[in-house]
């Protein structure tokens, strides 16, 4: 269980999306050295890195994985919906296919995929209070004539 708590920490899925490997034609780098860059040129990758990032923070801040409100798990999902909308605009609107390499090259494709499954596992995480019941409410004692 422990192991779970720390696969789905945001903590973990900042790390993990800021340690992604990115191989371009000449030089790479983490993709945090690209969000640095582009910050400056408000490109729309790392506008959205920062809000995932500054949302998954101050959720975590806020609510500390209480899951007592269902706001805290959809603030959850829109930030690692930012961040992976933030990879995919940075692959997108890579027109000169610069940074193809990263889709080639061993270790590059491992931090991606490392970032996916940890994403999943975090984004399951936080649908998971959806579908559970109230501890209030269990079994009968909704039914009960008092």
């Amino acid at each position: 269980m422990k192991a779970i708590r720390i696969i789905t920490h945001p903590y973990t899925i900042m790390i993990s999306f800021f340690l992604i490997m990115i191989s371009g034609q000449h030089w790479g780098g983490f993709y945090l050295l690209y969000v640095l860059i582009a910050l400056p040129h408000a490109g729309i990758h790392a506008l959205l890195a920062l809000f995932g990032i500054a949302l998954l923070a101050f959720t975590y801040s806020k609510y500390e994985r209480k899951r007592i409100y269902h706001i805290e798990s959809i603030l959850n999902i829109i930030g690692i919906l930012a961040l992976i909308f933030s990879l995919f605009f940075f692959f997108y609107n890579d027109k000169q296919n610069y940074n193809e390499g990263t889709f080639y090259q061993l270790i590059p494709q491992i931090t991606l995929i490392a970032f996916s499954i940890l994403a999943l596992a975090f984004i399951v995480d936080n649908i998971m209070p959806f579908f559970k019941s109230p501890a209030s409410t269990s079994g009968n004692q909704r039914f009960t004539n008092s």
